[in-house]
């Protein structure tokens, strides 16, 4: 039976995490695997000539060791393991899997608040405030937009939940409680 990608993923991040947490190397770690994943994205072509049959193996292990070059050891064997077990294009997916449990690890959420109008400043601490009670956190790293769609209230995606605050979803609600 064929694992998915999310499966996959959450495997090698808890066993990276696990490694890196007991030697306490997890920022260092999550810097080095944050360049790795951008280098990916941008570069979908690397990749595919990663996984083709048609690139030599010793082309496809220069690319594997130019793309480890100047990483630390974990790094190096991630890349390495990725390569021989090719999962080579899980590991984007793998990278942010392990980002969330090193943030989770230190008490960071990431927030994204959707909302009709900008927030103030002084709203977005009190949000800030808000969403660091309500996921136990330390620090909240808010990212805001407006979204002219919304007639009011705010829409909040963070820590794999939404919390939908917005007059649509409310005026929705009481449709539903009349009809009933």
């Amino acid at each position: 039976m064929a694992l998915d990608q999310a499966t996959i993923a959450k495997r090698y991040a808890v066993a990276l995490f696990e490694l890196t947490h007991d030697q306490n190397t997890d920022a260092a770690t999550l810097a080095e695997l944050t360049e790795v994943r951008t280098v990916l994205v941008e570069n979908p072509e690397l990749t595919k000539a990663i996984e083709s049959m048609r690139v030599p193996e010793s082309a496809k292990k220069q690319m594997v060791a130019t793309l480890s070059d100047g990483t630390s050891q974990v790094v190096t064997n991630l890349l390495q393991m990725a390569y021989d077990y090719r999962r080579f294009s899980n590991l984007p997916a793998i990278i942010t899997a392990y980002e969330a449990l090193v943030n989770k690890a230190e008490g960071v959420v990431y927030a994204e608040v959707k909302t009709a109008v900008a927030l103030s400043d002084e709203q977005a601490a009190r949000m800030t405030a808000q969403l660091a009670n309500r996921f136990d956190a330390k620090e909240v790293k808010l990212t805001q937009s407006v979204d002219e769609n919304l007639l009011g209230g705010v829409v909040v995606r963070a820590n794999n939940q939404i919390l939908d605050g917005s007059l649509a979803t409310k005026l929705a609600a009481i449709r539903q409680s009349i009809i009933r």
